[in-house]
């Protein structure tokens, strides 16, 4: 492909090289080879279950192991998703001249009928109601639709609070009796009950630069109060998608997509290039959670059966498997290894680390078992959209444990179709990962990508049609060739926000509102 003098000024300017799009468009033209699913990982076939006594058992070796923790959460995402059924609400209503009730009984709006029932749950109700109450309006006086749409240009509009513009991270997410806690604010809350070492806690969010002074000025704003309530010292760091890790997108012609001035169009390439993020920390264990995916503090089911407790059972998995690990690869370095420890640790490999592969030699045996290591959380499936668990087979023809989304498998084939209907789980993004090998060296994380693992999406720019790309996603092709581990976790622990209306959901309410 050719490109103009400009366009080479401008793809230098982005800390890119033509190989890389060149590559892009070659995958944006030709696709993604579509994964192999052997089968779903189920219950005692590639999920974990624990009994209560394993469970206190791997917390405990948590509690007492001396790594450093760190949390990292993705939180990049504006707001905008959460709103779109309300912004086209706002847009549509007005213009129908159809009565409140019946409008909200079509297909595309019955579920704001249940929202706008109980929309003085929501945390930011009363700030609404006192910002309409100080430009005039009797907001109790009004009719139901009238309620609902005051409501929500209030809420959305740029003349109001705009909250559609705001990073998810500094929506506010639960109210309590003094206080409303942004997203933000509950990664630290519970960062402080189980990634603690001599009293203080590393959190890291991966976001957007734009959004960095907001960021930044509202743990100013909050750090000290929590740290008072929770006795533990945070440190807290910021870093950004990399933009050499952006792609190109092609529009409805095949032909690379270019802004109003002329300029090819560089977008974020999804969550898989926060690889290099990952790859920049430097500690033992990482817990990895998405930010709009934190409960009430207050609600019913983190009172009986918290969160934190979850998390220490994954670390804990983690840290027994890890010390398996290191003691057979220290065994397998030396020359006169003992038979008896490469059968073992072949056993060790297919059963606690679920690598399906004919092993022939000591060096395979090291190969397979010298990787990072991740445990997952698996919860019920319940319906909603993501990547879930399966055993797949890889291109050296191993089977093992991988977290698929949908898009990766070709359901027109009849047999891929039925086992990804199968599947009785979910991924959640609970996940705890090793960073270092044997030796306490940290693993070059990108060694362990599979790059042939990334999607071709369709999405709108400028409300135009275009093929974008997609890297092997960060839980999915981006740790591809990490030995994996699914234990199931109960479905409670998985609270994600994709919509306004999940605000009023149990786990982000306080008990008595649930």
């Amino acid at each position: 492909m050719k490109f103009h003098p400009k366009d080479l000024l401008h793809i230098e300017n982005h800390h890119l090289s033509i190989e890389k799009i060149e590559k892009d468009i070659d995958y944006l033209k030709k696709g993604f080879p579509n994964l192999e699913v052997v089968k779903p990982a189920t219950l005692n076939d590639g999920i974990i279950i624990l009994d209560p006594q394993e469970e206190d058992e791997l917390i405990s070796i948590y509690q007492k192991s001396k790594l450093e923790a760190i949390k990292f959460v993705p939180a990049s995402g504006a707001a905008s998703r959460m709103f779109r059924m309300l912004h086209q609400f706002m847009e549509e209503y007005p213009a129908s001249q159809i009565d409140f009730e019946t409008f909200l009984h079509q297909v595309d709006y019955k579920d704001l009928v249940s929202f706008f029932d109980a929309i003085e749950h929501l945390p930011f109700y009363e700030d609404l109601k006192f910002a309409l109450k100080g430009k005039g309006v009797d907001f109790d006086s009004l009719s139901q639709g009238d309620k609902a749409l005051r409501f929500t240009k209030q809420m959305l509009s740029s003349e109001g609070f705009h909250m559609a513009n705001m990073p998810k991270g500094l929506i506010p997410f639960h109210k309590y009796t003094e206080e409303k806690l942004t997203a933000f604010q509950e990664h630290l809350f519970e960062a402080a009950r189980y990634v603690v070492k001599d009293k203080e806690a590393k959190v890291h969010f991966t976001i957007s630069k734009d959004h960095l002074d907001k960021f930044q000025e509202k743990l100013k704003d909050i750090k000290p109060a929590i740290e008072e309530a929770t006795g533990v010292n945070f440190k807290v760091e910021f870093s950004f998608q990399n933009p050499s890790t952006d792609t190109v997108c092609l529009d409805t012609n095949g032909d690379l997509y270019r802004d109003g001035e002329g300029h090819i169009l560089f977008r974020p390439a999804g969550h898989g290039a926060l690889i290099q993020n990952l790859n920049a920390l430097k500690g033992d264990l990482v817990f990895i959670k998405n930010i709009d995916n934190v409960a009430h503090q207050d609600s019913e089911d983190e009172k009986s059966k918290p969160t934190h407790k979850y998390k220490s059972i994954l670390a804990g998995k983690l840290i027994q498997l890890q010390k398996k690990a290191f003691g057979y690869l220290k065994a397998l370095e030396k020359e006169a290894c003992d038979k008896t420890i490469v059968k073992e640790a072949k056993a060790f490999l297919r059963h606690q680390l679920n690598i399906h592969v004919e092993l022939q030699t000591k060096e395979d045996v090291f190969y397979y078992l010298n990787r990072p290591i991740r445990v997952c959380g698996m919860v019920i499936n319940e319906g909603a959209p993501g990547g879930g668990p399966f055993w797949i087979k890889n291109e050296d023809n191993s089977v093992s444990l991988q977290i698929v989304e949908k898009s990766q498998i070709d359901l027109s084939q009849p047999d891929q179709k039925e086992k990804m209907e199968a599947s009785t789980h979910f991924n959640p993004v609970d996940i705890v990962c090793s960073l270092k090998d044997y030796k306490g060296k940290t693993f070059n994380l990108q060694d362990f990508v599979d790059t042939n693992k990334g999607f071709v999406a369709n999405k709108f720019v400028g409300g135009k049609p275009v093929k974008g790309l997609e890297l092997p996603g960060l839980w999915n092709g981006g740790m591809a060739f990490w030995n994996t581990v699914f234990v199931e976790v109960p479905a409670h622990t998985f609270n994600p926000v994709k919509t306004v209306l999940d605000l009023l959901k149990p786990g982000h309410q306080p008990e008595k509102n649930v």
